[in-house]
């Protein structure tokens, strides 16, 4: 190596060694990507080995909100070489903490190649001292803002720079009026201005003058001011800030105040509140009010012991209660207490007190309402409510109040033993009404079913069935109520009457008249029909005979042989009529599939039925309810709906037996669904009693897109009774 190229070798270590000294992060970017970084780059990213930094691009550095700034920059620093760049940003260090960093940013030839040499300076201290200097400065603006006195900064030639908005106020001026624009002595009284110009003007010579003066204040409205000013050097400038207080309003308040006090002093000698002042256990003021209802006259009570007036069960009371309010102790409102009047007669007040001073020393201001009145209404209250608890107890019916948590705060007498609950339970613990409902057609929660009372302003029936303490499956039928609990919470009562024997009773009347239809319709099929068919037989045969004898009674014989084949078919008429189908023998099914011919014939719509073949029903009951619902929804949608298509579907759902009646006709109206039983037709309320006696519930909708649909569903443990569920096979009749 020749001594040039060592002289330019060892000048180029040292620049190398001064450049990955230096206290600043040094980076070198060629063509996208870092090819040179200091150690105190390296420090900086936090980076643990080159291979950190080194080949990366600078963006993996840097948020991505500030990707296309650095791109600029980048693009006029080759564009312009001479070009030297600087900026502010953060920089994402290898383990993820922003640091606050100066970019510098100038061109380079890196080894024959175009790049662009960074400068980053950690400037995360210099960050904080400016946000402790704003944030000092913001506390500094917000005391001057927010100080209930007005200040003002004033320059060395009299211009104020700076108000606080009391300085606006009291001036009537605006800052931009004032600030910068208006010198001090211009709001000052003539008669007042020269002795201050002339403080002014000894202060800034260094002489030693008093901080405070009262002088008189021009405002805009050319209105005068008493005010009181505080003024002081700034130290180190020639400048000076000042504080000012308005007087005019102090004095006018004192005004106001000796006003007042004459105010008050009347509004207590007539106020309809009787009010007492005692002070070392004596009386020493009462208003004009308390003598009107004790009776006695203000002689009679003043400087005299309080507890004279007081009934003796509650003497203790008042006397503690003058003791807690001396000693400064918090003390709640006295609750009623009794005094005797004149009379001897026992009056109630309600009485508040409060600490007050009284000639300097500490005194109790009592306060008195009188509430005889609404005691006497609260005893009549108490005594009203004990009869309706008597009433609610002894009742047959069963009596529930619950919150919107479901969670049950009373229960009569009749409830307890229905639902077999040891009396008084519910004082020990907490019982939900969800817990008792074995199986109920309200699926809404507690909370939901009171809203919707609440909003709806309205009570709603429904039935529900429980175990008693026996395990007996009973009835109810139930009436709720929205109500107003203690804290102005919002429950619900309940009142629910046993309808078990009812139901049975019900569903026996219904057996016997299907019983006795059937009977009378295969008495007049059986007996009655053919009887008439073989009277019919003989008067054709007595007919021919007249005929073959040329008789002209033989037209007479035909013309009765005429009105016994009408009466026959008006029999067979009326015995279909009575009994349609034939449930034992054929089962619900075929019925229903002639049923749509029926339709189909009458209306020219055609129908669907899909039934599940593995449901056997036993019961006719059952059976047959289902079967006159199917009919009565059925001929509803030929009639009504102007559809084209009715579906009847028969099949299990979940853990109950569904009958459904769908058509695609144009629906049903709202409020023909109503729960409400003055809102639906007859059809709809024939429909639902038939299924509240074999223990459904029908559901009617509007079907989508377009339609109705009409939904019975039947416990399965009902049809299991009699009946038998196997394997289910769905089939499509049409």
């Amino acid at each position: 190596m020749n001594t040039d190229c060592l002289k330019h070798h060892t000048v180029h270590n040292s620049f190398k060694d001064i450049v990955d000294l230096s206290p600043e992060a040094i980076f070198v970017y060629v063509d996208e990507t870092i090819v040179f970084a200091n150690t105190t780059a390296l420090s900086l990213l936090k980076a643990t080995r080159p291979d950190d930094v080194i080949g990366r691009s600078v963006y993996s550095f840097l948020q991505p909100q500030s990707h296309n700034e650095l791109r600029k920059v980048i693009s006029l620093v080759l564009e312009n070489p001479k070009s030297y760049i600087s900026s502010e940003d953060k920089i994402i260090a290898c383990d993820s903490e922003n640091i606050d960093i100066e970019i510098s940013s100038t061109y380079i030839n890196f080894e024959g190649r175009d790049g662009v040499i960074f400068f980053f300076k950690d400037i995360k201290n210099r960050k904080k001292a400016e946000e402790s200097l704003k944030k000092t400065e913001l506390q500094y603006k917000t005391i001057f803002e927010s100080t209930g006195t007005a200040m003002l900064f004033i320059e060395e030639d009299k211009t104020i720079s700076l108000v606080n908005g009391e300085c606006e106020k009291i001036s009537g001026y605006t800052r931009n009026e004032i600030e910068g624009k208006m010198k001090w002595p211009f709001f000052v009284a003539p008669e007042d201005r020269w002795i201050l110009e002339k403080n002014h003007e000894l202060r800034r010579s260094g002489k030693s003058l008093p901080n405070n003066y009262e002088f008189r204040l021009i405002d805009k409205t050319g209105r005068y001011h008493n005010v009181f000013m505080t003024i002081t050097i700034i130290p180190g400038t020639k400048k000076s800030v000042a504080s000012i207080i308005d007087l005019t309003e102090l004095q006018e308040a004192e005004e106001i105040l000796l006003a007042t006090q004459h105010n008050y002093r009347l509004l207590v000698e007539n106020s309809k509140e009787a009010i007492a002042i005692i002070q070392d256990e004596l009386v020493r003021y009462v208003n004009p009010k308390l003598c009107e209802i004790t009776g006695y006259t203000e002689e009679q009570l003043l400087n005299k012991k309080f507890y004279k007036l007081v009934h003796p069960d509650f003497k203790d009371i008042v006397r503690n209660e003058y003791k807690y309010r001396i000693e400064g102790k918090e003390k709640y409102t006295l609750f009623p207490i009794k005094i005797i009047d004149t009379h001897s007669q026992e009056r109630w007040f309600h009485v508040n007190s409060v600490l007050t001073i009284w000639y300097q020393k500490p005194a109790v201001l009592l306060f008195f309402n009188d509430i005889t009145q609404i005691k006497n209404a609260q005893d009549a209250l108490m005594a009203s409510e004990e009869r309706y608890r008597l009433v609610a107890e002894n009742a047959k019916d069963i009596i529930i109040i619950y919150d919107d948590h479901g969670c049950i705060h009373y229960m009569n007498e009749s409830g307890y033993q229905t639902f077999g609950i040891e009396k008084g339970a519910l004082s020990t613990r907490k019982i939900n009404i969800a817990d008792l409902l074995h199986r109920t057609s309200e699926t809404r929660p507690p909370w939901q079913a009171i809203e919707e009372a609440i909003k709806n302003n309205t009570s709603f029936k429904n039935r529900v069935e429980v175990f008693n303490s026996h395990g007996e499956l009973i009835q109810l039928e139930s009436i709720s109520s929205p109500i107003k609990l203690d804290g102005d919470s919002s429950g619900m009562l309940v009142v629910a009457r046993n309808i078990t024997e009812r139901k049975k009773l019900e569903k026996e009347i219904i057996a016997i008249s299907e019983r006795i239809r059937q009977q009378v319709s295969r008495d007049l099929h059986d007996d009655l029909n053919p009887h008439l068919i073989g009277i019919e037989a003989l008067t054709k045969v007595l007919s021919m005979r007249l005929k073959s004898l040329q008789l002209p009674e033989a037209e007479q014989a035909d013309k009765i042989a005429t009105l016994i084949h009408k009466a026959i078919t008006k029999t067979h008429r009326l015995a279909k009529g009575l009994c349609p189908i034939d449930l034992e023998s054929t089962g619900i099914q075929s019925p229903i599939i002639n049923l749509l011919k029926l339709i189909k014939n009458l209306y020219g719509i055609d129908g669907k039925f899909y039934f599940d073949e593995s449901v056997v029903i036993h019961d006719p009951n059952v059976a047959s309810n289902l079967y006159y619902i199917a009919q009565e929804a059925s001929f509803n949608a030929a009639k009504y709906s102007e559809g084209s298509l009715i579906v009847i579907k028969l099949h299990k759902l979940e853990n109950y037996l569904a009958l459904s009646i769908e058509d695609n006709g144009k629906g049903i109206k709202r409020q023909r669904i109503s729960e409400d039983d003055n809102t639906g037709g007859m059809g709809l309320k024939i429909m639902k009693y038939r299924a509240e006696i074999i223990d459904g519930t029908i559901q009617i909708q509007n079907n989508k897109p377009s339609g109705t649909i009409i939904t019975v569903k039947i416990p399965l443990e009902r049809i299991t009774d009699e009946g038998r569920v196997l394997n289910e096979r769905n089939h499509a009749k049409q």
